[in-house]
């Protein structure tokens, strides 16, 4: 049996033709541009909580340079059952879909489904926003909805996502433990981490350019970080 374990074809038959474009729009709930304006928008709404967020920064590079590793390591290929063709598509919608709704390269373990595992995860453990539960369950209906769009969208099976969710879980529970034992420099830490999983995915990757990207983005926050960040957000007042 297939990486589909027998629901990726019911999944993709409940989807109408009509609903394609939405279908793609929600999956960039989990893309990394979409993280990267939340994560902004969050540093720049929450003033008190700039600390919180940086660190969840961190830990979302690192996910994406564990998930680089990973795909490289396996290097299992996607569906070949595409939600729509792009040329029944009008030439109007035909370029967003394209954009939103495909995908190219490795598909196991799913980088959407674990990325927003990892992202929305520790936004939930982190901030401070409306109760714990209702964070949890906001977190669980967002990592849902992102990864029933990638195997609906026929990028991923429906393996891939489980193994991606699973993954982000596990690593979530490994890594966040660390920063608790340095509650002085937490970002620095999870800095760290994203750099040494960086270097791993450079490696696993033959240097591909988004896993040299995503080092030096780890290795610039870790020497912005201890060059002039933690100056600037001690002089931010906590709320916690």
């Amino acid at each position: 049996m297939s990486r589909g374990i027998g629901v990726f074809d019911p999944i993709q038959a409940t989807i109408p033709e009509w609903a394609a474009i939405v279908v793609a729009l929600v999956t960039q709930l989990g893309d990394i541009w979409f993280l990267a304006v939340l994560l902004g928008v969050l540093y720049w709404r929450r003033p008190c909580e700039r600390g919180e967020v940086l660190v969840v920064a961190g830990l979302g590079l690192a996910g994406f340079a564990l998930i680089t590793t990973l795909k490289y390591t396996f290097a299992l290929p996607r569906p070949a059952h595409a939600l729509v063709e792009l040329e029944m598509l009008s030439p109007t919608v035909r370029p967003l879909y394209e954009f939103t709704g495909t995908a190219s390269g490795y598909g196991f373990p799913s980088g959407h489904a674990l990325v927003t595992t990892v992202v929305y995860g520790s936004l939930a453990a982190r901030l401070s926003l409306w109760t714990l539960r209702r964070r949890l369950l906001a977190a669980g209906t967002l990592v849902t909805v992102v990864c029933l769009s990638r195997v609906a969208l026929g990028v991923h099976f429906v393996v891939d996502v489980v193994a991606g969710i699973g993954v982000g879980l596990a690593f979530l529970l490994a890594v966040m433990r660390l920063p608790a034992g340095y509650p002085d420099d937490e970002q620095t830490v999870v800095f760290a981490v994203a750099a040494a999983l960086s270097v791993a995915a450079v490696i696993a990757s033959s240097a591909t350019l988004d896993s040299i990207l995503v080092l030096f983005g780890s290795l610039g926050a870790v020497v912005g970080w201890r060059l002039v960040g933690r100056e600037r957000l001690a002089a931010v007042p906590e709320s916690r």
